[in-house]
């Protein structure tokens, strides 16, 4: 589709080009690139990760509330070691700025969606 529309893919290539040129995903590529130098880091991430997300998705409420402080009692030394503190601020930070784009994208262009999607 963006092949038909030279104007939105250009568009679209500056707004890559800003974003990878921004000090948020300059944080996150390096932090990236420093998890990949320490062997098995990415994998205990990754867990980290999937086990933060199963937990959200599969409690609410007050139950979601405990687990998730139970959760961050259990990997507090994990996530206090610098380099995963920092990966991870920098993946926060990065989604969040993608999540905001999209967002915006949203607020400014009409779509409708059908109830119940």
């Amino acid at each position: 589709m963006l092949k038909r529309d030279p104007k939105i893919n250009s568009s679209l290539e500056q707004l890559i080009s800003s974003i990878k040129n921004s000090k948020i995903y300059r944080n996150y590529e390096e932090a990236s690139r420093e998890v990949s130098k320490e062997p098995g880091l990415q994998e205990r991430i990754d867990e980290y990760r999937r086990n933060n997300f199963l937990i959200q998705q599969n409690n609410e409420g007050e139950e979601l509330l405990q687990k998730l402080e139970e959760f961050e009692l259990e990997t507090a030394a994990f996530r206090y070691e610098p380099l995963v503190d920092k990966f991870l601020c920098a993946e926060r930070d990065f989604v969040r700025l993608k999540q905001d784009i999209d967002n915006k994208m949203l607020s400014e262009l009409e779509f409708a969606v059908p109830a119940g999607f």
